[in-house]
């Protein structure tokens, strides 16, 4: 998800296309946004927590946008160790 290594399919709760994904909120609040520490992002999106990030969904089709909590992959499930 927020690397690219998986993506997420989600359908549009407004017209049922899939919603790309624009990646994590914090990548849109200024130009080194995306450096700064995730944990300073913790504010009206409530959904930010260490399991979770917020990502931006985006629908093409009808202009659908949402934020939405993403469960965060361990690294024993990114490289299928038990």
């Amino acid at each position: 998800m927020c690397n690219g290594l998986y993506n997420i399919i989600i359908s549009c709760p407004n017209c049922g296309q899939i919603m790309q994904d624009l990646g994590l909120i914090q990548d849109y609040y200024g130009p080194y946004s995306a450096y700064e520490d995730q944990e300073i992002f913790e504010d009206g999106y409530k959904g930010y927590t260490e399991e979770c990030c917020v990502h931006l969904l985006h629908c093409h089709a009808c202009g659908w946008e949402e934020f939405r909590p993403m469960h965060r992959f361990t690294e024993a499930q990114v490289t299928h160790i038990d």
